[in-house]
């Protein structure tokens, strides 16, 4: 993109802001932001942890968060998902069990940066994470085999809500938007 996705603003707000406000809205007894600090988050009534291992993507910050959180399953939101809704991620929710996460699945594959996943799964983040292997899909793919993870097919006429935003041509002349 060129930027910093989260600081993009849609609609008056900026990615960030949008995706902690979601978050909220689900009822959660704490909001983490990865991949931010605490200095950052000011004012968010959310949290910022740094990575587990800076630069190796989602699965740094799914790592961080998974170690340091007390709730049974941790939402992994996406900031460059500016579509998903809160009746969307409350069926998402929904579809968890004890010790079981949930990650959609569409058409293209995974989704797993707007997934559910167990606390269960700290051990194999962790192992992936040391011998290098940073693609989610492989991660979900894993929790799936060892029984800590579940598909959840999405709806053809929901996978809307699962775009994200890698370049600029994504955004511009799409969205309401203003690129820093």
């Amino acid at each position: 993109m060129g930027c910093d996705k989260a600081l993009l603003v849609v609609e008056g707000r900026t990615l960030l802001e949008r995706q902690v406000a979601l978050a909220w809205t689900l009822g959660p007894r704490e909001v983490w932001v990865a991949g931010r600090t605490d200095t950052e988050m000011a004012g968010w009534r959310a949290r910022g942890v740094s990575d587990a291992q800076p630069g190796q993507g989602p699965l740094g910050g799914l790592a961080a968060v998974l170690e340091i959180v007390d709730a049974p399953h941790v939402l992994v939101l996406a900031v460059d998902m500016p579509a998903l809704t809160e009746a969307f991620l409350r069926r998402l929710l929904a579809a968890r069990a004890p010790g079981v996460g949930v990650v959609p699945r569409t058409m293209r594959g995974w989704e797993a940066v707007a997934a559910v996943y167990p606390r269960e799964l700290a051990p194999l983040v962790r192992a992936a994470l040391v011998a290098g292997r940073r693609a989610m899909h492989s991660l979900v793919e894993e929790g799936a085999a060892a029984g800590l993870l579940r598909t959840w097919p999405v709806a053809t006429e929901e996978e809307g809500q699962l775009i994200n935003w890698n370049r600029p041509q994504d955004v511009v002349g799409v969205w309401p938007t203003s690129l820093p």
